[in-house]
């Protein structure tokens, strides 16, 4: 074994069904080892990739339940629909309830709004709109205190709304 040669290996051109010719010489240049170890890299950096982004979904899952649990009882909303699609402050005001937001007042605001705003009413730092912000997935955030403190955020449905909470379209609630 120590002294042998290596035989050279001849590939044959052959022809496909179309009748070209076609070159394999390819294959001996190619270097399997290296062609395995990229692959092994590739697959397991989609690993890596596949475990943290469900660690980071199950973080915010968790970050969410516990919100519904502390925060959602003690805040007192307040919807109004500035987006002119009928029916959406009803809808939005459901959604809510149903994640143990406690909604006191919906209708509809007399003027119309391309983006929606959450307003926070109680607190400078403004630390409840920017978790209804999470939790509806976006909107503009701003603080205008309510003197006479009866709620604690005050949400103006803009048109962009089902961009940012997209499953309230087909959010149905049973009376």
């Amino acid at each position: 074994m120590i002294g042998k040669k290596k035989k050279k290996i001849k590939v044959p051109k052959s022809r496909n069904s179309s009748g070209i010719r076609v070159d394999l010489s390819f294959l001996r240049r190619v270097n399997w080892g290296r062609v395995l170890q990229l692959s092994g890299i590739v697959l397991l950096l989609g690993l890596i990739f596949a475990f943290t982004y469900s660690t980071v979904k199950s973080l915010e899952r968790r970050r969410m339940e516990m919100w519904r649990r502390t925060v959602f009882p003690a805040l007192r909303v307040e919807i109004y629909n500035a987006s002119g699609y009928t029916g959406l402050a009803k809808k939005l005001t459901w959604y809510l309830r149903d994640n143990g937001v406690d909604v006191i007042y919906y209708g509809n605001a007399s003027d119309r709004l391309d983006r929606t705003v959450i307003v926070d009413r109680v607190d400078s730092t403004m630390k409840y709109a920017r978790i209804m912000q999470k939790f509806l997935g976006g909107g503009v955030v701003r603080y205008e205190p309510d003197a006479d403190r009866l709620t604690t955020i005050t949400i103006l449905i803009g048109k962009d709304f089902y961009e940012i909470l997209p499953q309230i379209k087909s959010y149905e609630k049973v009376f």
